[in-house]
């Protein structure tokens, strides 16, 4: 099972890639794929109150069980005033 994560802006600078495909299991969430990535990229900032993690263009919870071909983004929050 493989699922791909999507990098832009920043984090596609910080990881010098675009995308990374990530081998999973059956049981994986989108909590353990996220802790992963932060192991992987220390430097990324991806708490839970910097991002939004959207599975397939969809907001999703860190408990979603992941499918295969699912494809991960971190969409930074957005403000203005």
């Amino acid at each position: 099972m493989t699922i791909s994560v999507n990098f832009c802006g920043l984090q596609r600078k910080l990881t010098c890639t675009e995308e990374m495909k990530i081998p999973l299991n059956n049981k994986t969430r989108v909590g353990d794929m996220l802790h992963y990535i932060k192991t992987c990229y220390p430097e990324l900032p991806l708490s839970e109150d910097v991002v939004l993690v959207m599975v397939n263009n969809q907001v999703t919870s860190l408990d979603q069980i992941l499918k295969t071909d699912d494809k991960i983004s971190f969409i930074p929050h957005i403000g203005g005033g």
